[in-house]
């Protein structure tokens, strides 16, 4: 699998390539009143409003350190409504590369609180592989409706 590489965390995350619309820097978001912690904000992309997902308070990491590898990953979401779009902050997104995903093995998360996927063993240490579908899925009815279709502009 190609991945786009991030950190989240003390975790090393990919994400299949295909399934990121795009990646574009961090920038300054509106606050949602009233949403969940997790949620970093909303900003216009190309004339829609769209919600992001900081992926470190999401997990209990923190909050997404402010680097100039900050990035916000914009994923078509869900899958059959492809100009919808969540955005999910991650730092240290600079990396594509080839991965192979045989030999994951399940982590057992924090109740309570998403999980970023399986772990692979790397040479490196572990990648946790994301399948952003079953993130999404599990934090929509928690997004006080911001992540339902996305929001269409």
């Amino acid at each position: 699998m190609l991945a786009l590489m991030f950190q989240v965390g003390r975790d090393t995350v990919a994400v299949d390539v295909r399934r990121v619309r795009e990646v574009v820097p961090r920038v300054q978001l509106s606050a949602v009143n009233g949403g969940p912690a997790w949620m970093a904000g909303v900003f216009v992309y190309r004339g829609q409003v769209v919600p992001v997902v900081d992926l470190h308070k999401l997990t209990g990491a923190g909050e997404c350190p402010p680097h100039l590898s900050s990035r916000i990953i914009l994923l078509p979401w869900p899958v059959d409504a492809p100009e919808s779009l969540v955005g999910l902050l991650a730092t240290q997104v600079a990396e594509i590369r080839e991965i192979a995903v045989g030999n994951v093995q399940p982590i057992p998360g924090t109740p309570g609180q998403p999980g970023l996927g399986p772990a692979l063993p790397d040479g490196h240490g572990i990648i946790r592989i994301l399948n952003p579908d079953w993130l999404l899925s599990q934090i929509a009815a928690s997004s006080g409706g911001m992540i339902v279709a996305g929001i269409a502009g």
